[in-house]
């Protein structure tokens, strides 16, 4: 996703100057923490989805870039958002008898 996210910076003149393997390890070196969209989940909110993962694949359209994992995490997160609006921003999780 990084790389796909980085091809389409690129494509619309944005320079990149840290490099995934840095910015993996950077993450990497803050230790066990929870994303934003994960707290969102769990406080009950609404996910930003279209700031962190819908304007990279409006880009991608439009700078004809290819971003087949962006693509699928967009669907997924989508209709996970879509199944939290329905249950009152409640995620509940059943164990399969």
């Amino acid at each position: 996703m990084m790389a796909e996210t980085r091809a389409v910076a690129e494509a619309v003149g944005a320079r990149i100057r840290i490099g995934i393997d840095k910015r993996i390890a950077g993450a990497a070196a803050v230790g066990a923490h929870k994303t934003s969209m994960l707290q969102d989940v769990e406080a009950g909110r609404p996910l930003e989805l279209a700031a962190l993962v819908g304007g990279v694949v409006e880009l991608a359209r439009l700078t004809g870039v290819a971003t087949p994992h962006v693509d699928a995490i967009f669907a997924v997160t989508s209709l996970l958002a879509k199944t939290l609006a329905g249950a009152d921003g409640r995620l509940r999780i059943q164990p399969r008898a």
